[in-house]
């Protein structure tokens, strides 16, 4: 605190105290109050440094640890009903991602898969010989077959005609002419086959052929693929790194797509489900350090940090609480799913900050006070404050280190009574400095 700017001050409030029993407050004229402070009431005054530290306040929180990586393994959606014929992990075995927990009865799924490859190959064929076939080839083909069933055609129709005038002379037997009714019958559907299949000839295009024949390769080669897929999932493996956290079946047992074969953790880091108080959510954020204590390991002090706050309140024992996700290192993996612990959430950290006993700071109509003695006298004193941990205000305007300031307490009068002391009141708390 500087003494040029004290001096002129009290100097000029006592001027006008003199000329009009007035005092200045804040730029405006109070009456003066008489009544001064003696040197012994002085001396009960308490004071304390403003002194330069660290504020820090943390939130309770308790919970459980659970893997930030849960993978629950089940067969192939497209795996019929199988039995189990080994399984090769045991709980709490550490595995790689693609390590081959247990096998599924295989039996015949290979056969579908040859089959399904026999057919793609044979599709395969039969698009590369159209592309190197023009359709013109095809339409010659379908041509010569036509003129060839016409003229078959006519030719039964002639030897029809020549025995029907045979048998109708008597010259014929009804054997006879039965037979090349049946002869000229055949002969005019081949000739109308022929017609069809000219006509569809025509209308299709090498490029419709090809299409076509593309799909059906295309429809052949995914019916490969989910064949090998099912016969692939018959071997059950660890989609992730991590431990065997549960196996869930035994040798023999009949399996489907919806059966849990086993659970796969990754423990590393862990993450401690913290439930909050709602009076203590609006301190805490995502970003935050935390210092978690395991209650299997009372000793173990381990450095953790929030990732996620959700948003809905659970209701425990007729409290809102709120989950807060609290990361912490298990290289050892020692944290096991399920365990508790307690975290202290770091909500406030300032290191060498300008600091004063709370007790000594009070808000007047808004404003932060403490109180200080000038020249024996009690004067309130405007300050700006920051952050405080419970016992510590943060002092950010207003006053230097060093500087002392009253902290109320309660002493005894010659009467007996109680009295305050370090409160300004009386004539002494009629005395106010501008903050500078």
């Amino acid at each position: 605190m500087k003494t040029g700017p004290k001096i002129a001050i009290i100097a000029a409030a006592l001027v006008v105290a003199a000329a009009g029993g007035l005092y200045l407050f804040r730029g405006k004229i109070l009456p003066a109050v008489a009544g001064t402070s003696s040197a012994k009431d002085t001396a009960r005054y308490a004071t304390v440094k403003v002194t330069r530290g660290d504020l820090a306040a943390s939130v309770s929180a308790s919970g459980q640890f659970q893997p930030n990586t849960i993978a629950t393994i089940r067969p192939d959606s497209n795996m019929p009903t199988r039995k189990i014929v080994k399984i090769l992990a045991v709980e709490g075995q550490r595995v790689q991602a693609g390590e081959v927990l247990a096998e599924i009865d295989a039996t015949g799924l290979d056969l579908s898969l040859k089959s399904s490859e026999a057919n793609y190959q044979a599709q395969k064929v039969k698009l590369a010989n159209l592309k190197a076939k023009p359709v013109d080839m095809d339409l010659a083909s379908a041509e010569a077959s036509l003129t060839q069933a016409r003229v078959a055609l006519e030719a039964q129709q002639e030897n029809y005609d020549s025995v029907k005038v045979l048998a109708d002379k008597g010259l014929a037997s009804r054997n006879q002419l039965s037979d090349a009714e049946r002869q000229l019958a055949s002969s005019k559907a081949g000739y109308e086959a022929s017609k069809l299949s000219y006509r569809n000839v025509q209308l299709q295009s090498q490029e419709d052929v090809i299409s076509s024949q593309d799909s059906a390769l295309t429809q052949a080669d995914n019916d490969r693929q989910m064949a090998k897929i099912v016969l692939d999932s018959a071997v059950i493996r660890s989609p992730i790194a991590g431990v065997v956290a549960e196996i869930l079946i035994n040798v023999g047992d009949l399996v489907s797509p919806s059966t849990s074969i086993a659970t796969v953790v990754d423990p590393d880091p862990i993450w401690l489900q913290a439930q909050v108080n709602e009076n203590d959510m609006a301190l805490v954020r995502v970003g935050q350090k935390a210092v978690v204590t395991p209650s299997a390991y009372p000793d173990l002090r381990l450095q953790g940090k929030v990732t996620q706050i959700d948003l809905h309140a659970q209701i425990v024992n007729n409290v809102s609480v709120f989950t807060a996700t609290i990361e912490v290192p298990n290289r050892d993996g020692k944290l096991l799913w399920g365990m508790n612990a307690d975290a202290e959430i770091s909500v406030l950290s300032l290191k060498g900050v300008l600091t004063l006993p709370t007790l000594a700071v009070k808000t007047v109509n808004g404003v932060s006070q403490v109180s200080i003695l000038d020249g024996g006298q009690l004067v309130s004193w405007d300050v700006q404050t920051g952050a405080a941990d419970g016992t510590r205000t943060q002092i950010v305007a207003g006053l230097d280190e060093g500087e002392e300031v009253v902290v109320q307490s309660r002493a005894k009068s010659s009467s007996g009574s109680t009295t305050t002391q370090g409160q300004p009141g009386g004539a002494m708390g009629q005395v106010f400095r501008v903050l500078r």
